[in-house]
């Protein structure tokens, strides 16, 4: 086979309508290209699970989300039953010893993708499909230990993956991959994190040379910013590596964060687009200085520390010993500014006493004073060259902002929570245009 596949990845609500994706499979073949498919669980399944592991000892509840598993998945083949099976006797397990530890959770929660491929392989081959399950732990996609938020590791699972799948393809078949996990170094289940099916699925087009890596999604789109915020939203057709990157760090759930890395590693292009609708489309691909694309987020709630500090710039490596000092604590800054005499730091809520506590030290040391915590949005603007803009940004929004920053793709915005959006608003009027109302 000398023709370079292409990955067509399904959501979890895609595959409500398995002839609609049976459709899709069959239509992309029509050319004899060779097709990897990456699955996600069915919409639901996961949390399912994730309720099933939260309350370990719950001998009755376990029994609840297994039934439900097995009526979601009818006419399960011998395989996908044998999974059904061994969810149960890790829930059982779980029933005697109480809360699992990371590595166990894992594995319960990759039972959903598991127990989907199978099923989606027999509805598959009922249609004429040559469908094959394959689950990615097998295949060979080796992960890092951070079991819950594991990132592939490229180099270390490009031969075995490449090998299984090509010879999938060499026979005729179609692979059914599973997405959201694979295997880490230590040899157990890994999971990527929540929407880790597109991850998996962007990884696996860059280990086996696709030409494109397409996400289809039953109702999603990428879109100008968040229809429920801002009513003039609008379809993004085409983003670059790096616009898509910003706009998934920060918070639009289209994309896990980590997908864009393995297809610019590999120039593959990613394209995201709607089961429903298909020319609701974006392409992400290398950038183009001439295109002008503008995306607006939001994320909220938060908390905004200040962190007053005599002497400020004049205090070496203050910012990197409140880095130091937060980061041993397991506090993450969600974004910080600085000024002279002033750090700015963004929390999550539920980091805030954990970070002034760990921020004792330097209050002590260095007679640093805190203030606050206030609440927050963080409005983010994203878009190739959007320094250029910094004179379209209308005053009122920036007026009685907490923080600002700029880079040469990102504008943020720390705002009063009560604030954010109106100033999201006000920011796509004046960026992308429409009423926004």
């Amino acid at each position: 086979m000398t023709r370079a596949p292409v990955v067509l990845k399904f959501g979890g609500a895609s595959l409500e309508d398995p002839v609609r994706v049976a459709r899709e499979i069959h239509d992309a073949q029509v050319d004899h290209t060779p097709l990897v498919v990456v699955s996600s669980a069915r919409e639901g399944i996961t949390d399912l699970l994730h309720g099933a592991v939260q309350h370990a000892r719950s001998a009755e509840l376990h029994d609840r989300v297994v039934r439900e598993v097995r009526r979601r998945h009818s006419g399960l083949p011998p395989t996908g039953e044998r999974q059904v099976d061994r969810l149960r006797r890790l829930l059982r397990e779980i029933e005697r010893a109480g809360p699992p530890a990371p590595p166990a959770v894992d594995q319960i929660l990759s039972q959903g993708e598991r127990v989907a491929v199978h099923w989606l392989s027999r509805e598959l081959a009922d249609r004429g499909l040559a469908a094959v399950p394959v689950e990615a732990d097998r295949l060979g996609l080796i992960t890092d230990n951070a079991y819950g938020a594991s990132c592939v590791l490229l180099d270390r699972s490009r031969t075995a993956v490449r090998r299984g799948i090509y010879a999938l393809l060499a026979r005729g078949r179609i692979p059914v991959v599973t997405g959201y996990f694979g295997r880490s170094l230590e040899g157990r289940v890994a999971t990527l994190g929540r929407g880790g099916s597109d991850y998996a699925a962007s990884a696996i087009g860059a280990l086996v040379g696709a030409s494109r890596v397409e996400l289809v999604k039953r109702h999603v789109a990428v879109l100008s910013a968040d229809p429920r915020l801002v009513p003039g939203a609008r379809p993004i057709p085409e983003l670059s590596y790096e616009e898509a990157e910003e706009l998934a760090q920060f918070g639009a759930r289209v994309l896990h964060p980590l997908t864009i890395e393995p297809a610019r590693a590999a120039g593959v292009t990613l394209r995201v687009r709607s089961l429903e609708d298909p020319s609701v489309a974006t392409t992400i691909a290398p950038g183009d200085p001439q295109r002008r694309n503008r995306a607006l987020t939001m994320l909220r709630p938060l908390r905004l520390l200040r962190l007053r500090v005599p002497g400020g710039r004049q205090r070496p490596g203050i910012v990197a010993e409140v880095s130091r000092h937060l980061s041993s604590a397991n506090v993450n800054i969600v974004q910080l500014y600085t000024s002279s005499a002033l750090l700015c730091l963004v929390l999550e809520p539920g980091q805030v006493l954990a970070g002034i506590r760990a921020l004792a030290p330097v209050t002590r040391e260095a007679a640093a004073m805190v203030e606050g915590p206030y609440r927050v949005a963080l409005v983010i603007a994203i878009g190739d060259g959007i320094l250029d803009d910094l004179d379209r940004l209308p005053s009122a929004a920036v007026d009685g902002a907490e923080g600002f920053s700029a880079t040469p793709r990102a504008l943020s915005l720390a705002v009063p929570e009560s604030r954010g959006p109106e100033v999201l608003r006000a920011l796509h009027r004046a960026l992308v245009g429409g009423s926004s109302k």
